[in-house]
């Protein structure tokens, strides 16, 4: 018999604490366009993880999020006719739904984001009392953080809206 033990709950509150603030800003900078895009958090967490193909299941997105089956089912089918994914049966497995984005998924999970970074970078440009490099530096280091933190993460437990792309092209 195997004896599992919790997670210490003082670790649980400490990486709350430490992830709120971004998961407030990735909020705030993206929701003016989620609305106009008529999105949901949900919806537009389904739509990224078909495009970046890690949980591009309904299955997976319900043991990622926690959320029950009408709520991920709800968000897929909203995306679906809307014309931004498609929904079809797995290869290996035909019970599975897979999500496959469609080029208007993409475009329009691009647009929200380009108007999130757009608004950030704004509102960095706006301290002129730190360097350009140095908020460049900081915003490369940060995003490397997140990333090494999903990888950490990865499974049940991950709920990641950033980019897995460590690579940006210059815009």
């Amino acid at each position: 018999m195997v004896a599992y033990m919790q997670i210490n709950l003082a670790k649980c509150k400490q990486f709350l604490r430490a992830i709120a603030p971004s998961g407030n800003l990735f909020l705030l900078l993206t929701l003016q366009e989620l609305r106009k895009q008529g999105l949901t958090y949900i919806a537009f967490y389904a739509l990224q993880r078909s495009i970046d193909g890690r949980g591009s299941n309904e299955s997976a997105l319900r043991q990622e999020t926690g959320l029950e089956d009408y709520e991920i089912s709800r968000a897929c089918k909203f995306l679906e006719s809307s014309g931004l994914i498609v929904i079809g049966r797995a290869e290996k497995d035909r019970r599975v739904r897979e999500l496959k984005p469609t080029k208007l998924g993409i475009k329009i999970h691009d647009q929200i984001l380009l108007t999130a970074a757009k608004k950030l970078q704004k509102d960095f440009s706006s301290d002129d009392r730190i360097p350009i490099r140095t908020q460049n530096r900081r915003l490369t280091e940060a995003a490397e953080s997140f990333r090494k933190g999903n990888r950490t993460l990865r499974g049940p437990f991950q709920v990641s809206f950033f980019d897995t792309n460590p690579v940006e092209a210059n815009s």
